[in-house]
C-alpha cells in the first residue's frame, strides 16, 4: 500500500476511534443523578404563536382527573438526591410529569410518574403479560426483572412492610401482594420486592452516588388504561407522605430528611426537577399540612379576583381542606366556589363578549393575548401564603368543533357527585414546590423551572443542581440513531479498505 492508502487508513481508524469516543459520550448521557422531568407535546400552533389545545385533548385530561378523584376519596438528614423530570400539563399531551429511576443491581433504568397524590413506588414486571411495550411519551419502556438483580428479594408475609401496605389476608410464608384500583376501572396487581435505588446528586463538575434498599410493587397483572401505550410508563413514583412512600422509606434509613421539592416547567420543552433534601431558595412562603391526612391537605382560605373575595369552603375535601397532587392536570373547587370564580373572572374582564360550554368547561371566543384581556387569581392560605395565578397560566387556547378560543382550567369536579378542592398541574407549574414532612409544611415561589435549584448538603454547603430534560425519541434518541448510522459507515469504510488495500 502506498503513502496515500496508509494515510487514509489511519484517518479512518481515528474516525472509527472517534466514533467509539462519541457513543460512549452519548451513552453517559442517560446515566444520571438527576431526576428530571421530561415534557411530551405535540400542539397545535396558531399565528399568534399560543398553542391550541384540541378540545377533545382538554376533555379527555378532565375525565382522567375525575376518575382519578374518586381513587383520591378512597385512598388511604442525608445528601440530597437530583432527578430529571419529563411531560408537563399539557392536556393536549401527557397531562402528567415523569422521571428516571434506577432500580436493581446492576441498575437498570425506567420511567415513572411523579405523583404526591399516592404513597407506592410500582414497576411493570416481567411476568406481567398484560403491561404495555410501547408508549406515546418518547421513552423506551422496560420490565423490571427481580431475578437479574443480585440485590433484590421478595418481601414475605409478617413483614413490617406488609403489614402497612397489603389489605389481603396474608399468612405464614406467602409472598407480600397488593392490588390497586382507580376510579376509571384501571388496575394494577403484583407482589412486593426489595431491591436498591441508586440516589444520585450532580453538583457542578461532581457527581455523588448512594444507594439504599427500599420496597416497592413490581406489577404482574394491569387492567384498564395502564394497558394503553398512548401514555404508558413503566410504573408510578408515589411522593405522598405515609410510611409507605420513597420518601418515608428513605428517611427512616437516614437517607433523606424528609423534604423535598419539585419544579415543573411549563414551557415549550417541559420537563423540571425533582430534588431529595433541602431546597435553599428565597422567596419561598409556607402553609401548615393539615394534620392525619392521607394526602397533602392544606387550607386553602379563599380566592382574590380584582378585589372580589371568593370564601373557600374546606370541609367538601376529605377530612378537610385542599389537596395538592402533581397526579392532577387541572385545578378544582368546590361547585359553590367555581360559580363565584367564574363570576368574579367574567366581571373583571377588560372585554365583553360571550361564553360558550364543552363538556362541562367554560370557554371564551378569545384567542388574542389573554394577559391583556383577563384578570389574575389569587389563592390565599392560611398564614397569609398567597399564590397569584397569571391569566396565561389558568387559560388553556382550544380549538375544536365546537368553537375556538380560551378554556378556564379552573373545574368543579361535582358533575360527576365528587365534591373536592384540588390543586392540579395547572397551578403548580412553574413554581418552586417544597414539601417539608418534619416541619409539616409545603411553601412555593414563582420559578424558572429551567434554572439551577440550590440545595444544602449534610456538610451545610448549599450546592447548585442544574435542571435539564429526560431525551426522549423527538430529540435525543434520533440524533442517537443519526450517529449509530454514521458509525457504521465509518466501520463500513474501514473493513472495505483494510480488505482490498
Amino acid at each position: 500500500m502506498g503513502w496515500f492508502s496508509q494515510s487514509y487508513i489511519r484517518l479512518v481508524k481515528h474516525c472509527y476511534v472517534f466514533y467509539i469516543v462519541l457513543c460512549t459520550c452519548i451513552g453517559g448521557t442517560y446515566g444520571g443523578v438527576l431526576f428530571r422531568l421530561q415534557r411530551h407535546s405535540v400542539p397545535v400552533t396558531a399565528r399568534d404563536g399560543r398553542k391550541h389545545v384540541s378540545l377533545d385533548h382538554l376533555v379527555q385530561a378532565k375525565r382522567r382527573d375525575e376518575s382519578r378523584h374518586r381513587w383520591l376519596l378512597d385512598a388511604a438528614s442525608a445528601d440530597p438526591a437530583s432527578f430529571a423530570l419529563g411531560g408537563t400539563a399539557d392536556p393536549n399531551s401527557a397531562g402528567l410529569y415523569f422521571t428516571e429511576i434506577e432500580l436493581g443491581t446492576p441498575p437498570s433504568k425506567y420511567y415513572v410518574q411523579v405523583d404526591t397524590g399516592s404513597d407506592l413506588l410500582w414497576v411493570n414486571c416481567a411476568a406481567c403479560k398484560t403491561c404495555p411495550t410501547s408508549t406515546e411519551l418518547g421513552v423506551s419502556l422496560a420490565l423490571y426483572n427481580p431475578a437479574a438483580s443480585l440485590s433484590s428479594s421478595k418481601v414475605f408475609c409478617g413483614d413490617a412492610y406488609c403489614d402497612l401496605a397489603s389489605t389481603e389476608e396474608c399468612r405464614g410464608s406467602d409472598v407480600c401482594v397488593y392490588q390497586l384500583g382507580y376510579g376509571d376501572g384501571s388496575s394494577s396487581q403484583g407482589y412486593f420486592v426489595r431491591d436498591s435505588l441508586q440516589l444520585s446528586f450532580k453538583a457542578g463538575n461532581s457527581t455523588t452516588v448512594t444507594n439504599a434498599t427500599v420496597a416497592f410493587g413490581c406489577g404482574t397483572t394491569q387492567g384498564g388504561e395502564l394497558q394503553s401505550s398512548d401514555q404508558a410508563l413503566d410504573g408510578i413514583l408515589g411522593f405522598g407522605q405515609s410510611d409507605l412512600s420513597i420518601i418515608s422509606q428513605l428517611k427512616s434509613q437516614g437517607k433523606a430528611s424528609g423534604v423535598f421539592a419539585h419544579c415543573l416547567d411549563g414551557g415549550a420543552e417541559g420537563g423540571g426537577i425533582l430534588v431529595i433534601g433541602e431546597v435553599q431558595e428565597p422567596g419561598l412562603v409556607y402553609t401548615r399540612i393539615l394534620q392525619n391526612q392521607s394526602h397533602y391537605n392544606v387550607n386553602l382560605k379563599s380566592i382574590s379576583v380584582n378585589g372580589a373575595i371568593i370564601p373557600i369552603d374546606s370541609s367538601v375535601s376529605l377530612n378537610g381542606g385542599t389537596i395538592i397532587d402533581s397526579g392532577t392536570t387541572l385545578a378544582y373547587f368546590s361547585d359553590s366556589s367555581y360559580q363565584l370564580l367564574l363570576q368574579a373572572i367574567f366581571d373583571a374582564m377588560l372585554l365583553e363578549t360571550t361564553n360558550f360550554p364543552w363538556e362541562g368547561m367554560t370557554c371564551v371566543p378569545f384567542v388574542g393575548s389573554v394577559d391583556d384581556v383577563f384578570p389574575s387569581v389569587t389563592l390565599n392560605f392560611e398564614g397569609g401564603a398567597a399564590m397569584v395565578i397569571k391569566p396565561h397560566e389558568y387559560l388553556i387556547q382550544v380549538e375544536g368543533e365546537a368553537g375556538r378560543g380560551s378554556c378556564i382550567g379552573f373545574q368543579t369536579p361535582s358533575t360527576n357527585n365528587i365534591n373536592l378542592n384540588i390543586l392540579g398541574d395547572l397551578v403548580l407549574k412553574d413554581r418552586l414546590l417544597v414539601y417539608n414532612l418534619p416541619l409539616q409544611q409545603i411553601g412555593w415561589t414563582d420559578y424558572d423551572c429551567s434554572a439551577n435549584v440550590s440545595v444544602l448538603t449534610t456538610t451545610g454547603q448549599a450546592k447548585m443542581v442544574f435542571a435539564s430534560s429526560i431525551p426522549t425519541s423527538g430529540n435525543a434518541v434520533h440524533t442517537q440513531k443519526l450517529w449509530l448510522v454514521l458509525g457504521v459507515i465509518c466501520l463500513h469504510i474501514f473493513y472495505s479498505l483494510v480488505y482490498f488495500l
